[in-house]
């Protein structure tokens, strides 16, 4: 058995971690148990181990292992469900819900190492409490409020039009103290967040009725220093866009999560915590599916009871890098489903009325019992794209899920969306094209600041990091391409005018993060240095020698690309088949493109992406939604 194990971890199925894991537990349930062996312990320890590797927060035991040499293992070695489950428990090393043990087997036979129990249990307690909330207001104010921010849905709401669900979702955010938004690129998220923002402002200082004026404290923030600075252009021109007398003291600068909870190089712990809490009336979180469940858990911790939360994000987007699918745990499948209780305020606030029994809104006619669907608005209308955008109905057709539609817009000619297929001789010569029209402007830039908007106007997205056709063989392939057609110096080594660049690891003195973008380039005395966009959209610049841990990146990961946008994308999906090559890792790519998508994938592979939806191993959207 140890043999097997050891070929499995050589061979990828499993962590050295993983292994190392379940001797560990298996030899401490030895010493206090008394027994020779715990082979069914130590294959459940492991599972529960890579599970977690595998981006899953616990492990069903009546699943089959994916991989081979497990299943057989399993098979051999396991007994039947209901008395595996008796011989887990009988060790002192597993636990009930409720016990103190290093692995936790619930009711329904899912394990979990201890913290990620603890994990999800804390996280549906927090958000549950928070959901349960009601906040405070004067109503007649915010009805008028709502009015002078939202003019265009007052007048469609008169000609009986369809609800303005951006107008809906400030509502909401008036409401309840925990608000969760999620819609799709160009759906108004963040629009709608800078009238949230006015309107909270707004009637927080006409309440105090001639006080000193007093405003919320707000903090924007983001998992990545990307999405953050996007978040931050996107509040400013937003708020140009709010009446006049309402733009004030509306919050523009966002930050990471790690710089919002004090990250400390070399400390395991936040400077922000439960013992020191952030003091914050509300905290607004954007691109939220990017957000693990022990990030979730920091933020709960460091936020007190009373700060309001607002969340927003794609549910359809790729899950985070680390364990669970929080976010699309909070969403849930089914859309909102609000109470009639919430209906009839949202009613009175937003001069709605009869909209909500209408045919097409008999969702929220529907009372539940779940308190966190009266936090939950999903916005449909995307404003970024025209109803004929190839890139709409591309992502439209994945998130559906239907090979049939797919195709169907693959054989259609959209002027936004050039979809391909070649062999792989075809291909070469293809992407040699493509290659060369797309860096082109970036290596022949008169400026870093020209430089810099080339090379954000086009970028190459892989669905893998090893291979021909993953991230790695792409920048290679770039740069032969490049100095093949003299528009790359033909120097060695990496540091050369117009390099593209990705920070792997944050370095919180430079205000660098995992995910940044730079390129090389020359200042004025001629002294090559790497520049960086800040989130006030100026450039600054770094000498190359001080530059964290980085990359190439003429292309980047589907994963890496998530919280940015670009105007032309070139997006490829290798013939190789492979277990990440998701419906959500599809439409995450596709929907990074604002003005031009080109897919270069053979039907095939589309076919088997669209089909394969992440599934990630979680009891939190039932503990939420129960």
């Amino acid at each position: 058995m140890n043999k097997q194990l050891h070929h499995a971890c050589d061979s990828g199925e499993i962590r050295l971690l993983d292994l190392h894991l379940g001797f560990f537990l298996e030899k401490q349930a030895k010493r206090e148990d008394k027994q020779q062996k715990h082979p069914s312990l130590l294959l459940a320890a492991i599972l529960a181990s890579a599970a977690v590797g595998n981006g899953h927060v616990c492990y069903p035991l009546q699943k089959t292992p994916e991989h081979p040499t497990l299943a057989e293992l399993i098979q051999e070695y396991c007994p039947h469900l209901q008395q595996w489950r008796k011989d887990l428990l009988a060790t002192s090393v597993v636990g009930q819900p409720g016990e103190d043990a290093p692995l936790i087997l619930d009711e329904q036979n899912h394990l979990y190492l201890y913290r990620f129990f603890c994990y999800e249990q804390f996280i549906a307690s927090s958000l549950h409490n928070r959901a349960a909330g009601q906040l405070e207001l004067d109503h007649q104010l915010a009805a008028q409020l709502l009015q002078q921010l939202f003019p265009q849905a007052i007048a469609e709401n008169t000609k009986n039009k369809d609800i303005d669900f951006q107008q809906m979702a400030a509502a909401l955010a008036l409401i309840k103290p925990l608000v969760i938004i999620s819609g799709g690129p160009g759906t108004g998220k963040t629009h709608t967040v800078a009238r949230i923002l006015a309107a909270i402002q707004s009637l927080q200082v006409r309440q105090q009725q001639g006080k000193k004026r007093k405003f919320l404290k707000i903090a924007l923030a983001a998992p990545t220093g990307k999405a953050a600075a996007r978040l931050e252009e996107s509040i400013r021109k937003a708020k140009l866009s709010l009446p006049e007398n309402l733009r004030h003291n509306i919050p523009e600068q966002a930050q990471t999560l790690h710089r919002l909870l004090g990250s400390r190089p070399g400390a395991a712990t936040f400077r922000f915590n439960k013992e020191n809490p952030l003091y914050l009336d509300l905290l607004i979180l954007d691109e939220a599916s990017m957000i693990d469940l022990e990030m979730m858990v920091n933020i709960l911790e460091a936020l007190p009871e009373k700060t309001r939360i607002i969340l927003l994000g794609d549910r359809n987007q790729l899950a985070s890098v680390e364990a669970g699918s929080l976010f699309a745990d909070l969403c849930g499948d089914d859309g909102s489903r609000w109470s009639p209780q919430l209906c009839a305020e949202l009613e009175q606030l937003t001069g709605t009325a009869g909209l909500f029994s209408s045919p097409s809104h008999k969702r929220a006619e529907n009372a539940s019992n779940n308190v966190l669907s009266d936090s939950l608005i999903l916005l449909h209308t995307s404003y970024r794209f025209q109803k004929n955008s190839g890139i709409r109905a591309f992502a439209t057709a994945v998130k559906s899920g239907s090979v049939e539609q797919v195709q169907q817009v693959m054989a259609t000619d959209f002027p936004d969306v050039e979809a391909v297929q070649y062999t792989e001789i075809q291909k070469k010569e293809w992407l040699e094209e493509k290659i060369t029209k797309g860096f082109q402007p970036i290596l022949t830039a008169s400026s870093p600041e020209q430089a810099f908007a080339a090379m954000e106007a086009f970028r190459f997205l892989c669905g893998l990091r090893k291979g021909p056709d993953g991230v790695q063989g792409i920048n290679y392939l770039v740069a032969q391409v490049l100095r093949k057609n003299g528009l790359l110096a033909r120097q060695k080594g990496e540091w050369y005018q117009g390099r593209p660049i990705i920070i792997l690891r944050n370095q919180y003195e430079m205000q660098l993060f995992n995910g940044d973008t730079g390129i090389l380039w020359p200042n004025e005395q001629g002294r090559l240095r790497a520049w960086f966009r800040r989130a006030d959209n100026s450039l600054t610049s770094i000498s190359p020698a001080r530059l964290p841990e980085h990359e190439t990146a003429y292309a980047m990961t589907v994963h890496k690309a998530q919280g940015s946008e670009f105007d032309q994308v070139l997006l490829l999906l290798p013939e190789e088949e492979s277990r990440v090559f998701t419906q959500e890792l599809l439409y995450t790519g596709i929907t990074r493109a604002k003005s031009k998508l080109i897919l270069c994938a053979s039907l095939e592979r589309m076919t088997t992406t669209v089909q394969r939806k992440t599934q990630r191993f979680s009891r939190l959207a039932e503990k939420l939604h129960g």
